[in-house]
């Protein structure tokens, strides 16, 4: 990676509040105010390593990896929480505790997909699982062909499509170099018994981000163990193929996003090489210009966070202030669009 990728931009689009004199009716005006943060009531517990799902209006956040008093643990709790009320609820729990677990709505039903499950002695046994929550309750729905984790998860319609992340090299599933990236493109049908193979992404990475625009799945970002990417690709479902977009200005891994009319907003991150940090940067990237802007940065950078636009507000949460598992939090930041 080329030391000048590694520059922080200090551009933030912001808007004026300036009275503008209206001639015609001797009143004043004033221009829209910009996206602007604001903080609201924090996750129960504090959690990082979250792939949350924005389901019927509410933020749903599954699993994770938790802290209490600096010791971390897997959890098997999960939470909604309701804009109107600014209150989080237990829900029920999951079957075990998992980590990179990745929630999907499909707009009627969620579910919650992959991830990692273990003990002291296997922390990273990746899972083929798929669960729905029915009824209050999480049940069995149909597994992955293959254990598959830190992907991008997003549904399209009734659609649900898995593209890269990892999966075991081999017949071991204990350690993290148990596992490796893949180009793997799945999709489940509604109806549909199995999982089906699509066009597979043209770069394997996990720790991405990326959602759906009307057909076209965008996915930005991520890793591999050589280091982050910056490179957008994105998948033309009537076509079945993919396309290089617009590099992100900052290669970023661990990030989240939402989708916002016309635009992918990418929140945070961090990166290992050439220097560990965690990223404040935000993106937005516009489809119809195949471009990207700087946006404000989060107030607290983190990486391994969550995020759900619900309203015209995109709910930012959780994550670490520090790279790996150092500074784990509950923070739960509002960007007003």
């Amino acid at each position: 990676m080329k030391r000048r990728d590694f520059i922080t931009y200090s551009t933030l689009l912001t808007a004026s509040s300036t009275p503008l004199a209206n001639k015609d009716r001797d009143v004043l005006t004033t221009e829209p105010v910009g996206p602007a943060w604001s903080v609201a009531e924090p996750m129960p517990i504090q959690t990082q390593e979250l792939y949350p799902s924005v389901h019927q209006s509410k933020l749903y956040v599954a699993g994770g990896i938790a802290s209490k008093q600096g010791n971390l643990y897997f959890t098997d709790r999960f939470f909604s929480y309701t804009p109107e009320t600014g209150q989080w609820v237990d829900e029920a729990k999951l079957p075990k505790p998992l980590h990179h677990a990745a929630l999907v709505s499909t707009g009627r039903r969620l579910f919650l997909v992959g991830g990692f499950y273990g003990a002291e002695s296997h922390f990273w046994r990746m899972q083929d699982e798929v669960y729905e929550w029915v009824d209050g309750v999480w049940q069995p729905s149909l597994s992955l062909p293959t254990p598959q984790a830190e992907g991008i998860l997003a549904a399209h319609d009734t659609d649900i499509h898995l593209v890269s992340g990892q999966s075991p090299k081999g017949k071991a599933n204990v350690k993290r170099d148990d596992h490796k990236e893949v180009t793997r493109h799945l999709i489940w049908q509604a109806g549909s018994t199995q999982w089906e193979r699509a066009a597979p992404i043209p770069l394997a990475r996990n720790s991405a981000t990326g959602g759906w625009i009307a057909d076209q799945l965008i996915v930005t970002g991520g890793r591999n163990a050589q280091g982050n990417f910056s490179n957008t690709h994105i998948y033309d479902k009537k076509e079945d193929r993919w396309r290089e977009a617009s590099p992100m200005p900052l290669p970023q891994a661990g990030t989240a996003s939402v989708i916002d009319q016309d635009h992918l907003i990418v929140f945070g991150g961090e990166i290992f090489v050439p220097k560990a940090g965690v990223f404040g940067n935000v993106w937005r990237y516009t489809l119809s210009r195949d471009e990207w802007q700087a946006f404000p940065s989060l107030p607290t950078p983190r990486h391994g966070l969550g995020a759900g636009k619900i309203d015209g507000r995109v709910y930012v949460i959780g994550g670490a202030t520090q790279p790996s598992g150092v500074g784990t939090s509950g923070i739960n930041e509002v960007l007003t669009l």
